[in-house]
């Protein structure tokens, strides 16, 4: 698609739904638009170097339109071109582009179908998900239909079938799958109990090109079962997922079939809450075609079971599911009661998690396989309210992070400590203002670390901050950089300006680096 269609069809579709909207006897119509644009600055302290035409634009319209039990939508996106990080941004491939998809459906009468891009996930997503998160860059709908019809309460059926979209485009891969979801106890009419069991099924057809790479074949099926009991506070549930191997560029032309075990156990009751979560992997990942290589155009998810830190120097090193893992965490968290000594006026909470992954890796200096501490994070962390007016947090991560699995050397292992102090003090029922202080030691990668920033909130619509993120263990380097927003009703726009550092952004346990930048962005979402 070229600018010029681009920019026609946007216009076009913008009239078309205004037009919808005047007239509220024929439906209800819905829109929504999103453009993060970045203007980029060189920067000779970091290295950060501007793209050319300095400029970067990931914009997406988003309308909808509803009648009874019909619908219709379309979105458009414009990477006009991307920013930087996204799509391995830096090749031409992707220097501008645009492009959109459609969607028809109708839901009603226990029946559930929809023509055009679909979006699914069976189970936990282990054997299947198409999803969409702008943040990371990721939309990797099919193009086809789905069919799902619900008996009662209690069972579930649906099934689809359509062609892989890559980044820009749909391309001659297809994928068909079905699953079913049966309540066994709404069936019998348990009501302190809860017995469900589900399956799924799926199949992936694409063209060997190649017919001299022994395992590599057009079809690749798989399955998963999974089932959960509840009762009271108490809560199991399983996945086992098999499926044949499906060799390429993204797991090495690994020819082993994919195998993924997950169990989790909770409970939740008197203030008290606990998760235990274990999972065992063996290349988990699926590519929507065997020429893919990247994380923008997986058909599955596999997002790391770790705690899923926000504040800044905690993340500096993130945990990423690994093609051969095993391990888990353990999730806990206890609410004091207000009018407590411990909890006061508003209660207290603590709350603790402990992750640690292991992985049969080969060593580079012997070729023997051996089994070898991944990641591992134990994090502590204490909420507590001082009268009506102060809030404090308090935070403690203690990680390990192997960032050359296989070196057999303990420099691989990168071990840090992080202290976090989270403040908060509200004037009055509208201003408030947070003071947050962090600081990160080890004796790896760029060393010592302290982070500080302060925001002042004008509810219900401004905001301002400043902060900044020092190495002054290695580099030297200051990353002071500011923010502005504003909300309004349907309206949220952000403003942020300065030196940003290199590093992840996670969002659902899947991360994707992020280079190094100066420059201004503008964020702006707007509803309709």
């Amino acid at each position: 698609m070229t600018f010029k269609r681009f920019t026609l069809a946007v216009g076009l579709l913008t009239l078309t739904a205004v037009a919808f909207a005047q007239d509220e006897d024929r439906g209800n119509f819905s829109a929504g638009l999103e453009t993060n644009t970045t203007y980029y600055f060189n920067d000779e302290k970091t290295g950060a170097m501007a793209p050319e035409g300095r400029m970067g634009s990931n914009n997406y319209l988003k309308m909808d339109y509803t009648w009874k039990g019909f619908s219709a939508g379309v979105q458009v996106e414009g990477y006009l071109p991307p920013l930087l990080g996204y799509f391995s941004s830096g090749s031409s491939q992707y220097n501008m582009f645009g492009r959109y998809d459609f969607y028809a459906g109708y839901s009603g009468h226990g029946w559930d179908i929809r023509l055009g891009s679909l979006y699914e996930q069976f189970g936990s997503g282990l054997l299947f998900r198409t999803y969409e998160d702008r943040t990371l860059g990721i939309n990797n709908a099919l193009q086809g239909i789905r069919v799902g019809y619900t008996f009662g309460d209690f069972l579930t059926i649906k099934a689809l079938y359509g062609r892989v979209r890559d980044i820009q485009d749909y391309t001659g891969v297809f994928v068909s799958g079905a699953d079913l979801s049966l309540s066994i106890s709404r069936a019998a009419k348990w009501d302190a109990f809860d017995w469900t069991v589900e399956g799924s099924v799926l199949d992936k057809y694409e063209v060997v090109e190649t017919t001299n790479i022994p395992g590599v074949k057009p079809h690749t099926l798989g399955y998963s079962a999974r089932m959960a009991l509840g009762y009271a506070g108490f809560r199991l549930s399983g996945e086992y997922m098999n499926r044949q191997s499906d060799p390429g560029m993204y797991n090495m032309m690994d020819t082993t079939r994919s195998e993924a075990i997950q169990v989790d156990f909770g409970y939740t009751g008197y203030g008290f809450g606990a998760l235990l979560s274990f999972r065992k992997l063996h290349n988990p990942f699926l590519q929507g075609s065997r020429s893919f290589d990247g994380m923008y155009t997986y058909i599955n998810y596999v997002p790391a079971l770790t705690q899923q830190h926000t504040y800044s120097l905690a993340t500096l090193n993130p945990y990423t599911s690994q093609r051969d893992e095993i391990g888990g965490q353990a999730d806990l968290y206890y609410n004091f009661r207000r009018g407590t000594v411990i909890g006061g006026k508003k209660g207290m909470k603590i709350h603790a998690n402990f992750s640690t992954y292991y992985g049969n890796v080969t060593n580079m200096v012997s070729g023997d396989m051996h089994n070898e501490l991944l990641f591992r994070d134990l994090t502590v962390d204490v909420e507590r309210w001082f009268g009506s007016d102060f809030k404090m947090i308090l935070f403690y991560s203690w990680q390990t992070y192997n960032h050359a699995p296989g070196a057999g050397n303990d420099e691989s292992m990168w071990k840090s400590h992080t202290v976090v102090a989270d403040l908060t003090y509200k004037f009055d029922r509208k201003n408030s203002l947070r003071l947050e202080l962090q600081h990160l030691a080890t004796k790896q990668d760029h060393k010592n670390w302290a982070a500080a920033l302060l925001e002042y909130s004008f509810a219900p619509r401004w905001s301002v901050s400043v902060q900044d993120m020092w190495n002054y263990g290695d580099t030297k380097t200051h990353y002071i950089n500011g923010s502005v927003s504003y909300s309004y009703s349907k309206v949220r726009a952000q403003l942020n300006f300065g030196r940003f550092k290199e590093g992840y952004q996670c969002s659902g346990g899947v991360c994707r680096m992020t280079p190094a930048y100066t420059g201004v962005n503008l964020s702006l979402i707007v509803a309709l």
